[in-house]
């Protein structure tokens, strides 16, 4: 079963143009999601391990996983959108973990999405 990413982002606009780039950059319908976290109950962050299947038509031997992190001003109706690709799980996992992510919240693919 293939399970594409929700990123939340429907009625906000990128914050940034570095933002605007990174979230243009990836196509949902290419990704796996193996792992995800979404703060609630105010959704101000998402992070999501995900295998992008686009990668088998790319350079041999890049980095197939890529780390997302997503973070919401609900006030301002915008958001910041970061990446990282990354050749396993454990790697992407740690990125997550550095930029906010509660550890045992990404610990384990396709854990609890809360």
């Amino acid at each position: 079963m293939i399970t594409e990413p929700d990123f939340r982002l429907a009625d906000f606009e990128p914050a940034d143009a570095a933002s605007e780039l990174a979230e243009s950059s990836i196509w949902a319908g290419d990704l796996t999601v193996l792992a995800e976290h979404h703060t609630t109950p105010e959704g101000t962050h998402s992070y999501l391990v995900a295998h992008d299947r686009s990668m088998t038509w790319g350079v041999p031997g890049d980095p197939a996983l890529v780390a997302i992190k997503i973070t919401r001003d609900l006030r301002e109706r915008t958001f910041t959108f970061e990446t990282a690709n990354h050749a396993s799980l454990p790697f992407a996992q740690n990125w997550l973990i550095e930029h906010g992510c509660p550890p045992e919240r990404i610990a384990q693919a396709k854990g609890d999405s809360q």
